[in-house]
Parts: C-alpha cells; sequence; structure tokens
C-alpha cells in the first residue's frame, strides 16, 4: 500500500461517540468522522446537507448533529428506513410505549398464515418467527415515525451472533446465503435461538437511542432523479457512490428486506450495478447532472470513491481519478482541494469478510472535493 499522509479525520472518534449508530449495522459504510469533517469545514448552522446514496444515513445523520438540515436519498427500502429512523428520532417515551402496546396486542393475535420460505424458517425458532410476522404485518413504517423507528431497531436486531440478536450466529452487517447457511447448519449441528422480539427491542432501544439537534428528511429515489430536491437548495452534498460491482446491496441484506417486505432478488434489478467502466462513467455523469441542479452556487461537492482491483488483478484503479477526469471535470466541475487519500484499515473495510476470495476492493479511499465552475 501506498504511503500517504493521515487525513485529519483520523484524530477523532470513528463513530463520534454518538449512540444512534448501535441501531443498524450496515455494508460499507464510511465512518461518521469523515462527513463531520467536511460538514464543519463547508458548511454552517441551517445548512442543508444532502446524500443521494444515504445508505445506513451517516451524512444526513452528521449534518443533522452538527445543527444542519440532514437529508438522505436511496433506492433501496432498506437505507430509507434507516436513514428516516436516525434523522427523525421520536421521543423515547413514545417508541417503549408503542413497544409495549405491540407486545399486549401479540398475545390477542391470529397468526394464519402456515409458512414461511424455507430460508427463513431455517434461520428463526417458530415462536421468534411468530414475533416477526406480528411485527412485519403490524409495524406501518412507511407512515409513522415511531413505527420506523422501530422496524430499524428490529433490522439492527434481526441477525448477529450474540443473545441479542434473534437468529442463528451470522454477521450483523449482511446475511449469508441460504444455501451457505443450510450447510453450516448441517455442519455444527446448529439449533435455533428461542428469543423474545419485544424484550431484544427494548433492549436495544436502551443501547441505541439518540437523538439528534435538528431534524432532517429521507426519501427512497433513484440519485439520478432526486425530484423532491429543489433546484439549488442544497448547501452541499457529501457521498460514496457505488463502486461498480463491489457490494450487491439487496443480496446481501436479503434477510432485512425479507422483514420489510420485499424480494431481495426483484430488487437488485433496479438497483444499478455494472462491471462496466463506461456504463458506470455515464451512470455518474448522470448523478452530477443532478448534484448540479441542486447544489447552490459555489456549494461544494464530496465524493468518497474507493480504488478496485481490476478482475485479472493486474492493476489498481484510482477510480475517484476516473470519475474526475470521465464524469466531473467534462460538466464543468472544478477541485477545491486535491485529490485526499484514505486509508483503510482491516476492520473497516466490508470485504475483509470473504479473505482470499474478497473480491476487487482495496485499502484506499479517494476523496474528491469540487465545486461548480463560476459563469462569468
Amino acid at each position: 500500500m501506498e504511503q500517504v499522509e493521515l487525513p485529519p479525520w483520523k484524530n477523532t472518534s470513528h463513530n463520534m461517540g454518538r449512540s444512534i449508530y448501535r441501531l443498524c449495522g450496515y455494508m460499507a459504510m464510511f465512518p461518521p468522522n469523515v462527513p463531520n469533517h467536511f460538514i464543519k469545514k463547508y458548511s454552517k448552522k441551517g445548512d442543508v446537507v444532502f446524500d443521494p446514496f444515504s445508505g445506513r444515513g451517516t451524512t444526513a445523520i452528521e449534518a443533522c448533529f452538527e445543527g444542519r438540515i440532514g437529508i438522505g436519498n436511496d433506492k433501496n427500502p432498506l437505507a430509507y428506513v434507516l436513514t428516516k429512523a436516525q434523522t427523525s428520532v421520536p421521543s423515547y417515551k413514545r417508541i417503549i410505549k408503542r413497544i409495549q402496546d405491540l407486545e399486549k396486542d401479540f398475545l390477542s393475535w391470529n397468526d394464519t398464515k402456515k409458512a414461511e420460505p424455507w430460508e427463513i424458517e431455517m434461520i428463526f425458532h417458530p415462536h421468534t418467527l411468530s414475533h416477526l410476522r406480528f411485527l412485519k404485518t403490524s409495524l406501518n413504517w412507511k407512515s409513522s415515525s415511531v413505527d420506523n423507528f422501530i422496524m430499524a431497531m428490529l433490522l439492527g436486531i434481526l441477525h448477529g451472533r450474540s443473545e441479542g440478536y434473534l437468529s442463528l450466529p451470522m454477521p450483523n452487517t449482511f446475511s449469508y446465503s441460504p444455501n451457505y447457511i443450510k450447510g453450516f447448519v448441517e455442519k455444527h449441528n446448529l439449533i435455533r435461538p428461542n428469543r423474545d422480539a419485544f424484550e431484544l427491542l427494548r433492549r436495544k432501544l436502551q443501547r441505541c437511542y439518540d437523538k439528534p439537534i435538528n431534524k432532517g428528511k429521507a426519501y427512497i429515489g433513484d440519485a439520478r432523479k432526486t425530484s423532491k430536491i429543489k433546484d439549488s437548495s442544497v448547501d452541499l452534498i457529501i457521498t460514496s457512490p457505488p463502486y461498480t460491482r463491489l457490494i450487491t446491496y439487496a443480496k446481501f441484506n436479503w434477510i432485512r428486506l425479507w422483514a420489510l417486505g420485499y424480494d431481495a432478488k426483484l430488487l437488485e434489478k433496479k438497483l444499478f450495478t455494472t462491471s462496466s467502466q463506461l456504463k458506470y462513467y455515464d451512470f455518474m455523469k448522470e448523478v452530477l447532472r443532478n448534484c448540479q441542479r441542486v447544489l447552490k452556487k459555489e456549494a461544494k461537492l464530496v465524493l468518497v470513491i474507493g480504488d478496485v482491483q481490476q478482475k485479472d488483478k493486474s492493476k489498481i484503479v484510482n477510480l475517484a481519478e476516473e470519475v474526475w477526469m470521465n464524469c466531473a471535470q467534462p460538466l464543468g466541475f472544478v477541485k477545491v482541494e486535491e485529490t485526499i487519500a484514505d486509508p483503510i484499515s482491516d476492520d473497516r473495510k466490508v470485504t475483509k469478510m470473504w479473505g482470499k476470495t474478497r473480491g476487487n476492493a482495496t485499502k484506499i479511499d479517494r476523496i474528491l472535493v469540487m465545486k461548480q465552475k463560476s459563469i462569468q
């Protein structure tokens, strides 16, 4: 790995000391101290900070904690739920009362559903699964901020390795494939744990509850067409766009998407992934054109893009520089500062979990800071 000077955010707390980040693990998120650094540097209190690829909502959350208006957008409903939950946090009392009411309602609930897909029944104890079916039916997460927060907590405890999770042992940031789980269960004679979803939700609430200074917004939609964001209304954009086909967010979140009522395979077809660099550049040009539309004059755009390795391992591609030369510069953006190299530790790189077959990710993120060229 090349020798680089450590960027200033390396001296601050990874999660900024915020309990809210315990809500739900998420793949490939950049740490909160990165957007926090640029929010403080390039915006002021009351400004609008936008992330068109919000993921778990890190940029929007940090903006809200720093007195800005954080807005997150993502095409993945899982990302939408997490961003909305953490930027529109209801009161603790309302959440705990709703959990208590749900628990009482469960006692008189008539579960008429005979079975779930074998992939789901393999993971959860029948009693635990009845809790999950009830909560799937009862939580109105699309219209209620309280229910959305509870759903986000439920997604956070859905699977993991300790007694604080509802499933067979597995990572809490992504889902193993069904066939892998099946083989692992048979090999190790695993028994599905009988866990109480309502009790674990209360424990999760104690661990993760935190409320930002400002309330933010979350939208679900294509980053190329964020129609709910008005022209020239955004003071700062900080985002990490997808890196070609490095991570398939629906596939690796199929259990959580089941809990939300989505089919991961169908959703995967709707999310942008490509192995073609030319198609990727076309996609990024459309994203950047939309960024130009919503940004105010002289407002900054911060892109976090990791280096990627070619399939044959013959070359490491500085994808951030490629995006700059092929997409941003032709559209009239100018660099505000030189591209920043951010070395990533092994415990942060999501592809570490695959060991020698971890794919094409590398240990360097590049950060582009740009603005639109002034028109004379």
